[in-house]
């Protein structure tokens, strides 16, 4: 990781500003929205409330100005899935080039080199995500309908959910090494064979890093709870350091795993 520690500040530097742009953007659509809310500390009543909900209803099908904002909304999150390939492009080809005993700038040039590949195999997997909620849905849905007046019924809801975030898991393990053999020059299916051989450690290792993620989303949630104010800032502030380290660090173990069967020592 230590090669990669320029990535790292850049990567941090780029989750700030984004997170704080995206901040500003919902807080000028929500919080507007939310000074209006007739609540009953304020002299709200029951129909007042009411006339709110049906209000914010009618204006998410036919107000222009709600329907703009809900596109911008959509438009930067598509924005950040697309720029997220490249990303992880360039730190492919900056380990590679470790590997091979070369040492220099590689992360700009990788996204250059291999980014639209690496955008494809995004959009398989975004497909491959997306393709069992086609069956899923409709009975997730009527579970979740069924729940709210039989909050047992829920519980239902919960292999579904669970069944469907395995999949993804086995989903972006399969096609990162394939990633790996594509930019690496090696194959994607021989990757794929790596991968499978070495299934259990790489999720041991998905599994401690995924364990330090979980941490550092507790750790900010508490301080929110416990110590609020500038506190809780800071420390929100800065949490994009630790995550994107130990997304990095989760890439390059798996890679590390990759590389050590496909080119043994």
């Amino acid at each position: 990781m230590k090669e990669q520690f320029y990535i790292l500040i850049l990567l941090f530097i780029y989750r700030l500003f984004w997170g704080y742009f995206l901040y500003k953007f919902i807080k000028s659509g929500v919080v507007p929205v939310l000074l209006r809310y007739p609540d009953a500390d304020s002299g709200g009543s029951e129909m007042g409330r009411l006339l709110y909900y049906i209000e914010g209803h009618t204006a998410l099908q036919s107000d222009p100005a709600v329907l703009r904002w809900l596109w911008l909304l959509l438009g930067l999150t598509i924005l950040r899935l697309l720029i997220s390939p490249f990303i992880r492009a360039g730190l492919l080809h900056e380990l590679h080039q470790e590997r091979a005993g070369e040492r220099g700038l590689f992360f700009f040039p990788g996204m250059k080199k291999y980014g639209l590949p690496v955008l494809v195999f995004s959009l398989a997997e975004w497909v491959l995500t997306l393709l069992p909620l086609y069956w899923l849905l409709p009975h997730m849905y009527r579970l979740l309908v069924g729940g709210i007046m039989n909050y047992p019924l829920l519980l239902k809801l919960v292999p579904y959910v669970v069944g469907w975030l395995l999949y993804l898991f086995i989903i972006r393990k399969l096609l990162l090494y394939m990633q790996f053999g594509y930019t690496a020059g090696t194959g994607m299916f021989s990757s794929l064979l790596v991968c499978l051989k070495v299934m259990l450690p790489s999720i041991g290792i998905s599994a401690v890093l995924g364990a330090g993620s979980l941490l550092v989303l507790l750790i900010c949630s508490a301080s929110a709870l416990l110590y609020p104010g500038l506190p809780a800032l800071l420390l929100r502030q800065a949490s994009p350091l630790p995550s994107t380290l130990l997304s990095m660090w989760g890439i390059a173990a798996q890679y590390h795993l990759w590389s050590s069967k496909s080119f043994p020592q």
